[in-house]
């Protein structure tokens, strides 16, 4: 009995870990729109502009997330091959937005039917958190925007857990930089 215990714990506790560790962007979807006629190869330096848009819902930014995402989208640009600096080719800006939603969701459940039985309806709200950011990518020569990505989802996990978060969602963002024309 005693072995039959100390297995369960070896497999149960690993995997709760490992769920109550995961903070993630549930459903998480991209979209990408960039100036057709901008040369991409062109491009080899950025800085951050400083300023930040966050709608005013936004419980979860601070000073802390606006540096997590500096140092989130500066390692992805940085693998792509942009470097920072104080006379760049391109400026970067992100915003973050998010929402708090509600879904309706109806269940019918059927009993005994072969008797006439009975149709049963429950329904529940399930409320959750809508997160989106956006990058923009403006060419500092003419000032036009010649790249945006953005990436919305549902935000699961705590506020401690934001870091994976962020660079979940700037991850998958940047991963479309630069377009494949």
């Amino acid at each position: 009995m005693k072995t039959r215990i100390i297995n369960w714990v070896v497999v149960i506790v690993p995997a709760l870990l490992l769920m109550v560790s995961c903070n993630s962007i549930k459903n998480l979807q991209t979209v990408v729109e960039y100036d057709k006629e901008a040369n991409f190869n062109s491009y080899s330096s950025y800085k951050f502009l400083n300023e930040v848009s966050v709608s005013d819902t936004h419980d979860n930014y601070s000073t802390e997330n606006k540096r997590t995402f500096e140092n989130s989208i500066h390692e992805q640009l940085k693998n792509k091959g942009l470097e920072e600096t104080e006379t760049p080719d391109l400026y970067i800006n992100f915003f973050v937005l998010d929402s708090h939603e509600s879904k309706s969701i109806t269940r019918t459940t059927y009993r005994d039917q072969q008797y006439g039985g009975m149709t049963h309806l429950d329904t529940y709200i399930k409320e959750y958190e809508q997160g989106t950011l956006i990058i923009d990518i403006v060419d500092a020569s003419t000032k036009n925007l010649v790249w945006r990505g953005l990436a919305t989802g549902v935000i699961t996990g705590k506020q401690e857990d934001m870091q994976k978060t962020i660079d979940e969602a700037v991850r998958a963002i940047v991963s479309k930089y630069p377009p494949k024309v």
